[in-house]
């Protein structure tokens, strides 16, 4: 099935990607701030509009799927969050004249050790989704700190019931086929991310989780353009939790160039 995406406005276009269990409807606060670009943003598989995540989809295979809806949509900028930034990398490094403008918030890089409590919230969400299947107890857990994925949203209690009623939805079948496991078994190495030219900027909440500031801190040595700004009183996910503290520099880096 044809990954779904949800566009708004006109002008240069921008592929956004949602991190884990989440969907393109959250980003309309942020598209509202930046005026004067066609932002589209794509359901992952296995997310909101989208079709099932395919058991054996490698990060490769799915990141050359979105590459031809970028070059569908001529869209050169790309904007990520969380998980997302995975694919975005892979995105940047497959095919690097196709992408010149690049945000990774929160980055994720394969095979980088995960933060903290991550893999041990993976399994009770397992053993949960066994017992119980979907529905919104599988919701409360994931939302649960620690780890500190969403705990930032508890400041933003509009933000987080969005969270929530998304993932409330999310179907988690591939807690059931495994699919995530095929999907994240992937490395990137520092030799693979140099080869990354698109102009990057690393956004890391300061209340983030130390994991993800240390991979901020790697892509700024390994990718050859690539800055990083600490977006203040936010967590994991910053461009969600503070839309009006990192709108200007969005549109001050996808704009340039």
């Amino acid at each position: 099935m044809d990954l779904h995406i949800e566009t708004l406005g006109h002008g240069p276009a921008v592929l956004w990607i949602h991190g884990y269990t989440m969907d393109s409807t959250l980003w309309r606060p942020i598209w509202d701030l930046l005026p004067g670009f066609r932002h589209v943003g794509i359901d992952l598989p296995g997310h909101g509009g989208s079709g099932p995540l395919n058991p054996d989809e490698t990060l490769p295979g799915l990141a050359a799927r979105i590459a031809g809806i970028a070059r569908a949509q001529r869209a050169r900028r790309v904007v990520a969050l969380s998980f997302g930034s995975c694919l975005a990398l892979e995105l940047a490094m497959a095919d690097p004249g196709g992408v010149e403008r690049l945000v990774l918030a929160a980055p994720t890089i394969a095979g980088a050790s995960p933060a903290a409590g991550v893999a041990d919230r993976e399994m009770q969400l397992s053993l949960l989704h066994r017992m119980a299947g979907p529905g919104p107890h599988m919701t409360r857990l994931w939302m649960t700190s620690p780890p500190d994925i969403f705990r930032g949203s508890e400041c933003h209690p509009e933000l987080r019931a969005r969270l929530c009623r998304v993932i409330d939805d999310h179907r988690w079948s591939e807690m059931r086929t495994g699919a995530m496991r095929t999907l994240t078994a992937h490395v990137h190495t520092d030799q693979a991310l140099g080869r990354i030219s698109a102009a990057t900027l690393a956004l890391i909440g300061d209340q983030d989780m130390p994991a993800f500031a240390a991979n901020a801190s790697r892509l700024a040595v390994v990718i050859p353009d690539c800055g990083v700004l600490t977006v203040p009183q936010a967590g994991h996910l910053c461009l969600l939790e503070r839309p009006d503290k990192v709108a200007g520099a969005l549109r001050a880096h996808l704009a340039a160039g």
